[in-house]
């Protein structure tokens, strides 16, 4: 009986939920190398890779690892300065706009500079971008004093996604130059494969979005500072321990 209880308790409950979120973050970036395995076979494939690896992964890991801001873990208390630049709202946002723009539309950039991106490892960059802006729209890791606020934060950032989604639905020529004589795995044209392409980012972008107007409709009071006061009366019951 006593086994049965600690089971079904509300903190084995949320060590069972956590397992599933760590589960399904590493299928999610299991799935991805399929796309990331042969990027000229598909660009749709690619962008659903990318975007596997910017806008799951990253939560459903935050979700399954247990946060303590107040009382940090031992042995990563000495990298506190660098998470805490990392973990600002500014650098997170900053590093959000710039990979996904530079990714998404590098003509916008020198030629040199562009070059420079994309022979980095694009799937890490797209993660690590990731995982720095969710960490700012979870409870457990934002630093945002209200939830309104980290709403806003979640919204706005979900604009560039969409403006490249946008851009690739609607371009009439193809963008990426690689992809202009290839023939998509889909037997799809280079222009259907990208404008399939978009609607994937903008569809995998929507989950951000949602989160961005949870927080603004149903912020949660504790954290808001909305919480009523107790009654005087329940205030000094409670002093006197009734």
């Amino acid at each position: 009986m006593n086994a049965w209880a600690g089971l079904s308790s509300p903190a084995a409950a949320k060590d069972r939920w956590r397992v599933v979120c760590g589960l399904a973050a590493c299928a999610a970036a299991g799935a991805s190398l399929i796309g990331l395995h042969d990027p000229l076979a598909s660009m749709t494939d690619y962008t659903a890779a990318l975007m596997a690896l910017n806008q799951l992964a990253p939560p459903l890991l935050l979700l399954a690892i247990p946060h303590s801001r107040q009382n940090p873990p031992l042995r990563l208390k000495f990298l506190r300065p660098v998470t805490d630049w990392l973990l600002d709202p500014w650098v997170a946002g900053v590093v959000f706009t710039m990979v996904t723009i530079g990714i998404s539309l590098p003509e916008i950039f020198e030629p040199a500079l562009a070059n420079a991106l994309f022979a980095a490892p694009l799937g890490l960059l797209e993660f690590g971008a990731g995982l720095l802006l969710w960490a700012q729209i979870l409870p457990s890791s934002s630093r945002f004093e209200h939830d309104r606020s980290a709403g806003l934060f979640a919204i706005a950032m979900g604009v560039p996604m969409t403006v490249v989604a946008v851009v690739w639905m609607t371009s009439p020529h193809v963008l990426y130059s690689p992809y202009l004589n290839v023939l998509c795995l889909w037997n799809l044209t280079p222009l259907e494969d990208q404008r399939w392409s978009g609607f994937v980012m903008l569809i995998l972008g929507v989950p951000m979005q949602l989160r961005g107007v949870w927080l603004l409709a149903l912020p949660d009071r504790r954290r808001s500072g909305t919480v009523m006061p107790a009654p005087a009366d329940d205030r000094g019951r409670t002093s006197r321990g009734e």
